[in-house]
């Protein structure tokens, strides 16, 4: 069963079309905060650490 997780639909590799959202592994589906706004600012609040390189 395929489940696109509202992380999922923010996610600059799912809007372009790089990812299907059945990638079981993906940060997207464990992360439970906004992981489009972490990705922006390049700050991940549930770690409260900075974002280094290409996430």
């Amino acid at each position: 069963m395929k489940v696109v997780s509202t992380n999922c639909k923010k996610c600059p590799e799912y809007m372009n079309k790089k990812c299907n959202g059945d990638a079981e592994n993906c940060m997207c589906k464990r992360c439970p905060r906004n992981l489009a706004e972490c990705l922006i600012t390049k700050y991940c609040r549930e770690t409260e650490s900075i974002l280094a390189g290409d996430v």
